[in-house]
């Protein structure tokens, strides 16, 4: 068995014995051996703890300590403690995702990606429901790595109560990451959780956050408020305009695409139809949509010739 592997059973095995230790404490508060046992014991664990980040650290791994908050009424559930760490796992794939390879639409990853992100289970401690997780971490002589990146990322977008700031965070980090932090709100908001995460690196807070269940809740709901924009540029068949009502039906590929526009159709910027374009648009997209259907609104800002390349464009419109 390796140090590591070693020092992860000791600990399981010392947060069992604490535990039981209170309990005892709890049942005879005045009888001072037990007082001293359980201290004992305690010093045992903060002495595993030290040497467990020494030696994480020394083979490159950085510690994930999660700890989930429920209610002082409620017990944590299998089901609701599986549904959150699962969801944390993939809100963090999909920032470091788009960290390395730019915000996406959706959260499917690469397997290098998914290799690099997942975390490995060390040991669960008492206090409400903690689980302790590693990951291979390569510093080289960088102050802060993509991981780094990332896990500060995601905390931060877990910290948001605004919706403009996750607008703007979803530009960073694509509208995937930002619907599995939805998930992750929305399962802490179903079973009633708050979250304690803390980013370590030999025993030392780098990162970390805390949020309680209302916030949680917050975030949920300021996220499905939320609308992703973006200008992209389409060659497609403009096949209807209407004039008075300002509005364009235009063939992409093999989708209809519908909108509004102000001054891209004009008599002064005529077109003909059905003709083929390079058409400029803001496009507006709900973060969270209803039964599975994209919620998308097109604008119309310019329509060019499709053997136009866009910076010919942009400089004959400057």
């Amino acid at each position: 068995m390796s140090q590591l592997a070693e020092l992860q059973r000791d600990l399981q095995d010392v947060y069992v014995a604490i535990a039981h230790a209170e309990r005892t404490l709890a049942a005879h508060p005045f009888v001072p051996s037990v007082e001293a046992t359980l201290r004992t014991i305690q010093i045992r664990r903060e002495n595993l703890e030290e040497q467990f980040f020494s030696v994480a650290n020394k083979i490159g791994l950085d510690v994930c300590c999660y700890r989930i908050e429920p209610p002082d009424y409620q017990r944590t559930t299998i089901a609701g403690m599986t549904a959150v760490l699962g969801a944390f796992q993939k809100v963090f794939t999909s920032v470091y995702d788009a960290i390395v390879n730019g915000p996406k639409k959706s959260a499917k990853a690469s397997a290098a990606v998914i290799d690099a992100t997942t975390f490995g289970f060390a040991y669960t401690f008492p206090g409400s429901t903690g689980v302790m997780m590693t990951l291979e971490n390569e510093r080289l002589l960088l102050t802060e790595t993509d991981l780094d990146i990332a896990m500060r990322k995601t905390f931060e977008l877990m910290s948001y109560r605004d919706q403009s700031q996750i607008e703007e965070v979803t530009k960073q980090v694509g509208l995937g990451a930002v619907r599995q932090a939805y998930q992750w709100a929305n399962e802490n908001a179903i079973a009633g959780y708050g979250a304690a995460i803390d980013w370590q690196r030999e025993g030392v807070s780098k990162f970390n956050v805390r949020i309680q269940t209302q916030e949680i809740s917050r975030l949920a709901s300021v996220i499905k408020r939320a609308t992703a924009k973006d200008e992209v540029t389409l060659i497609g068949d403009l096949l209807h305009v209407s004039i008075p009502d300002k509005t364009f039906q235009m063939q992409v590929d093999e989708r209809m695409i519908q909108g509004g526009f102000d001054v891209a159709i004009s008599h002064a910027h005529p077109v003909q139809l059905p003709q083929r374009y390079r058409a400029t648009l803001n496009v507006h997209e709900k973060v969270i949509t209803e039964e599975g259907e994209d919620e998308i609104a097109y604008f119309l800002l310019r329509l060019d010739p499709p053997d136009v390349p866009p910076l010919l464009t942009d400089l004959a419109s400057s």
